[in-house]
């Protein structure tokens, strides 16, 4: 199933998919942070939470991931692909 198949009323299918694609090529561009704390301009990091919920109840592999801070800055989470899954299960 792809976000496009089945709509959110809280998020569109084209955020959805951007959304997918966005954490597809974290994934890949850096594996070592592969996550994301919001998603320009779909989703803000206070509905990051809420939108990678729906790609779960969708089949998405996401997951909370802890980022390191930038120079010494502390720790913040995010969300990212479960082992460069690239499909839903």
């Amino acid at each position: 199933m792809s976000p496009s198949a089945t709509g959110s009323p809280r998020f569109s299918e084209q955020t959805l998919t951007a959304l997918v694609s966005a954490l597809q090529a974290r994934a890949v561009s850096r594996p070592d942070n592969p996550g994301l704390i919001a998603f320009w301009p779909g989703v803000d990091e206070r509905r990051m939470a809420a939108a990678c919920a729906e790609l779960v109840r969708l089949g998405y592999p996401v997951q909370r991931v802890t980022i390191a801070g930038w120079q010494g800055g502390k720790s913040r989470n995010g969300w990212a692909l479960a082992d460069g899954g690239l499909a839903p299960s």
